[in-house]
Formats: structure tokens, C-alpha cells, sequence
């Protein structure tokens, strides 16, 4: 093998390493900020928008405001409440313990829940991962206090919890429909805190944001924390948002401008992540180069059938296809928070879409941004 020949594989290797890193085209910059040129001045809230490839942010934009109080702009740090994306790291958790031989998906609920004993022994921690357990959603229970279950009014993960053990029954036997319950993962963190003997807090920090240098990302079971650089949520003083708002008995004006939603509720599990375009991407990063471990990936990703057709979900995550291009993604939304995210992995893209208003839309939005991608050549299928 000559010099020139060794000089030339080098030369073509640099450039496949170094493929991603160069910065994105300036008209699909320009493209990006046009989808949300309506919230990027300085008397709105908006959104955070990153585009990761291999594991690195190559397009993070920050529009609008994350604090409205204060004129502090959006940024590729600010931290947003990532709604229902919080389940996929519910589930990592689940994933780890599993992994560990600690707990097992056909282990019966009701082993490290004796509430759920009533529930009967067929009820299983894979119903509740791939939301057919048949568990009445906590929202279609009675508040003891008589509260909505709405997220400006204070009550906790096990609240919750404990007005769906209250019914007598199940909605359907487990594993015959298909039905989304956020309480199937609230009762996942609980699980986990069993096995483990931790926080559910604590143990996500020990075991899957510090080993992925997740710095900024917390679980918020504590609505009078500090979380540094947080994106308050408000929504706008639209007639529908204020007569919505009257439905909860919660008070809101009408006029222009926005108005600033609490979210004072610290429940967690089928939400309640905190965190930011960077740390997501070091999230990302970890399906490719894996850092919890090699059996990790392949569990997060697998399906699993049931007696009803829906097939297509993993580990708080679903499969999809947009325009021909296999996807992983999730959607989430509540009072203080809009967001998606969507991995291409055969592109090894992902579109992060974050946002404190709460009719943010950002799943529609960064299906804008893939629709960019593609007319741009930057994402192949």
C-alpha cells in the first residue's frame, strides 16, 4: 500500500467523521426560522429547536422568551418540562432494572404494588409499559377533595395513584385494548422505587442523567425547586383558552397578551422531566454509542403484540414513518408545556421540538422542520 493510497483512506475517513459537523445550509436556517418567525420576538414565548445528528446538536435555535417577567430569551439551555417525552425516561428506568435481573416484564403488578392485588394476578408490569392494563386513568376518578385534576392545583404522583387503585375494577382485562393512561407509568416510577430503595429522583440521576452528563435535567417531584434557566409556561388570553380554563375552575382574563401558567402539581412518571435541547441531545447520542449499557438500545426498542392491533410501541416511545424514513418519536402536552421529539435512525437525526406555550404545537411545527430537512437534501432516505 502506497503513502498516497494510505493518505487518501485517511482523507476519505475524515470526511465521513466529520459529515455532520459542518454547520446547516443558510436557507434551511432560514427555512427553520420561518416556521417560527410568529413567536421569536421579544413579548412572546416560544420554542427550542435543535436537529441532533450523530449524537451532537447540528441546528439549535431558540425562539421567544423563557421568562417573560425578565425579557430572558430562549436558548439551547433553557429548560423546558418535556410533558409525556417524560416517559421514555420513566421507562429507562424500568429498562435498567431489567437489565439488572431485578424485575422482569411479566412480573405482576401487584408483587411490588399490594393495592393492585384486587386487580387480579394477571395484570403485569409489560401491560402497563404498552399502556393495555386496563387501569382507569386517574382523571376519570373522583378528586377526594373534590379539585380538578388539573395541573395549576396542587396533588401529587400519588394522588394519583391512589384514586385509580380506589375503583373496583379495571376498564378491560389487560392486554385486550389499547389505551394511553399516564398512570400506568406513575405507577412504574412507584415500582422502581420499590426495587431499588431510592427516590424515583435519585435514582434517575444515579443511573441515567449523570452517566449520560445530563446536568441539567431533573425529575421536578418538587414544585418550589430551582430548576436554573426554566421556561415558565403561559398560553394566550384567547376567548377558547379562557372558557377551557373556566371548565377547571381556574380564572383566567381575557385580552391580549398571554397569561402565565404554574404548573403546581408535582406528579411524575407520565411527565414531569425537566430539561434542555443539550441534554436531550446527549440523550440521543446514547442510542448509537451507548453508555448504559450494550442490552440497553435493543430493550427500549422493542415491541411487543397483544389481543388488539396496536403494535407499533416501545419503551415510552412509538415507531412511525414519515415520507418513506423509519421514525422513534413521542408528543406532549400540558399546561406549561408543548413538545416532540423524532429520531430518523437510519439518518441518525433527530428533531427536538420544545416549548412553554401551551397551544405550542411543536409537533406540528417540527414536521415543518422534516419537511425542510427533506427538500434540503439533509436528511436521505
Amino acid at each position: 500500500m502506497t503513502f498516497r493510497s494510505v493518505l487518501a483512506g485517511l482523507v476519505v475517513a475524515l470526511i465521513a467523521a466529520t459529515a455532520h459537523a459542518a454547520p446547516p445550509a443558510k436557507v434551511l436556517t432560514a427555512k427553520v426560522d420561518a416556521i417560527f418567525a410568529d413567536h421569536a420576538g421579544p413579548d412572546s414565548p416560544g420554542y427550542a429547536v435543535g436537529v441532533i445528528r450523530d449524537g451532537k446538536l447540528w441546528l439549535a435555535r431558540g425562539y421567544g422568551q423563557a421568562n417573560l417577567d425578565d425579557g430572558a430569551p430562549i436558548t439551547p439551555a433553557t429548560a423546558f418540562h418535556l410533558a409525556s417525552l417524560s416517559k421514555q425516561f420513566t421507562a429507562s428506568a424500568v429498562a435498567l432494572l431489567i437489565l439488572d435481573g431485578k424485575l422482569s416484564l411479566e412480573d405482576p403488578l401487584a408483587r411490588y404494588v399490594p393495592e393492585a392485588a384486587k386487580f387480579g394476578p394477571d395484570l403485569k408490569l409489560k401491560h402497563l409499559v404498552y399502556m393495555t392494563s386496563g387501569l382507569p386513568e386517574y382523571t376519570s376518578r373522583p378528586r377526594p377533595n373534590g379539585d380538578p385534576w388539573f395541573s395549576a392545583f396542587y396533588f401529587t404522583r400519588d394522588d394519583a395513584i391512589a384514586a385509580t387503585l380506589a375503583a373496583d375494577r379495571l376498564d378491560f382485562a389487560p392486554g385486550t385494548k389499547w389505551s394511553y393512561s399516564n398512570v400506568n407509568y406513575m405507577l412504574l416510577t412507584k415500582v422502581v422505587e420499590v426495587v431499588s430503595g431510592q427516590r424515583f429522583r435519585d435514582f434517575m440521576r444515579q443511573r441515567v442523567f449523570a452517566p449520560l452528563g445530563m446536568t441539567a435535567t431533573l425529575i421536578d417531584d418538587d414544585t418550589t425547586a430551582i430548576i436554573p434557566h426554566r421556561a415558565i409556561g403561559y398560553g394566550p388570553r384567547s376567548p377558547e383558552i379562557v372558557a377551557e380554563a373556566a371548565k377547571v375552575g381556574f380564572t383566567l382574563r381575557a385580552g391580549p397578551g398571554y397569561a402565565r401558567l404554574n404548573r403546581n402539581a408535582p406528579h411524575f412518571g407520565g411527565s414531569g422531566v425537566f430539561s434542555t435541547l443539550e441534554d436531550l441531545a446527549r440523550w440521543d447520542a446514547n442510542w448509537d454509542q451507548p453508555k448504559l449499557g450494550a442490552g440497553f438500545a435493543p430493550l427500549m426498542l422493542s415491541r411487543m403484540t397483544f389481543a388488539h392491533p396496536k403494535a407499533n410501541d416501545a419503551f415510552g416511545l412509538v415507531h412511525g414513518e414519515i415520507q418513506g424514513r423509519p421514525t422513534l418519536w413521542y408528543a406532549g402536552s400540558d399546561l406549561d408545556a408543548s413538545s416532540y421529539m423524532v429520531r430518523f435512525p437510519a439518518q441518525r437525526t433527530t428533531v427536538v421540538c420544545l416549548s412553554n406555550l401551551l397551544s405550542g404545537d411543536c409537533e406540528g411545527r417540527a414536521r415543518k422542520v422534516v419537511d425542510a430537512l427533506i427538500a434540503e437534501g439533509a436528511l436521505k432516505p
